[in-house]
């Protein structure tokens, strides 16, 4: 999928996008065969899905693009508004560049794991224990395949089982759909955080916040509502529906009480502040990024485009 697109991306490129296919002016480009075609036909029928803002200040501009970490196949291709925007703009950036798998590992190895002897299980009471169990069995994830990790990374694994348990797989995360197209393209992909400063986030908890964590996040999962909730919000991306991708970043809050403020503050406010500043940095060096980060990160008064509307920025939805 990721080849034809390239080889698409490459042809509109040298055609000069926009109406350069009539364009008398312009060099005369090969026609596309059969799989650019096809790829073609199915850019122009996608529905826009995400979020997509145009950004300028000063004369420069850049796109935000609000990713969904996981996915399936059928999300693919997406439209070729969003296509263009990436292919036009000079490089990629992402919060992390999950496609450096050596990193990654490396992160876990720093972050995630247990100072030996310690143990998971050894952390738990035994109703929690029973609890957790009971849910890694039905995910289909060996209990003794935890035990060496800390309570934080356990609940991302969870999170994770219960969202492949849907259909829905990290490998068709839209991040890595960009990923393939700017590689491709030879576009540079650049990180706003990096796999560190994300495990560090998570780490920075103390165990008995790490713990409280888990246990919210097991209970929320053993809720008959977390499918729907999932569903709900997977449906308002694929709609490009900002509002109820807002609402939805309110409700979760409710789902973890005791760990909302942590969450808002450390895992979306202060994210985002940060971000922002990085994206306003980009600018004055020049650069022309294509931002893809969550979704959420774009939406609300804490959101990248009310930071960056107050930063002097033009924002414009292009999904309105």
């Amino acid at each position: 999928m990721t080849n034809q697109i390239a080889r698409l991306l490459l042809i509109f490129l040298l055609a000069g996008w926009q109406g350069a296919w009539a364009e008398p002016a312009q060099p005369a480009v090969a026609e596309p065969g059969a799989a650019e075609a096809e790829t073609l036909r199915q850019m122009q029928a996608a529905p826009s899905r995400g979020l997509l803002f145009a950004i300028s200040k000063n004369g420069q501009a850049g796109y935000l693009f609000g990713t969904l970490h996981v996915g399936k196949a059928d999300f693919y291709p997406l439209d070729l508004l969003t296509t263009q925007a990436m292919a036009q703009s000079g490089e990629l950036v992402l919060e992390l560049d999950a496609s450096q798998a050596a990193a990654m590992q490396a992160g876990v190895q720093r972050y995630a794991m247990l100072p030996p002897p310690q143990t998971l299980d050894a952390m738990l009471s035994p109703e929690l224990k029973q609890r957790l169990h009971a849910r890694l069995d039905v995910l289909g994830i060996p209990p003794a395949s935890m035990q060496t990790l800390k309570p934080w990374m356990v609940t991302l694994a969870l999170t994770v089982g219960a969202l492949k348990q849907q259909g829905y797989g990290f490998e068709y995360a839209t991040e890595f759909y960009f990923t393939g197209i700017a590689q491709a393209l030879g576009k540079p992909v650049t990180e706003l955080e990096g796999v560190d400063y994300q495990f560090q986030l998570f780490d920075s908890l103390s165990l008995r916040d790490q713990l409280i964590y888990l246990e919210e996040s097991l209970g929320y999962l053993e809720q008959a509502g977390m499918r729907a909730d999932t569903q709900a919000l997977i449906g308002a991306w694929l709609g490009s529906d900002v509002a109820a991708l807002q609402q939805i970043t309110v409700e979760s809050y409710q789902h973890a009480p005791r760990s909302a403020h942590w969450v808002k503050q450390k895992l979306f406010s202060e994210r985002n502040q940060r971000m922002a500043a990085k994206i306003e940095q980009m600018f004055g060096e020049g650069r022309t990024p294509f931002v893809a980060v969550g979704a959420l990160h774009l939406t609300g008064p804490d959101g990248l485009p009310a930071l960056l509307e107050k930063r002097g920025y033009r924002v414009t939805n292009l999904y309105p």
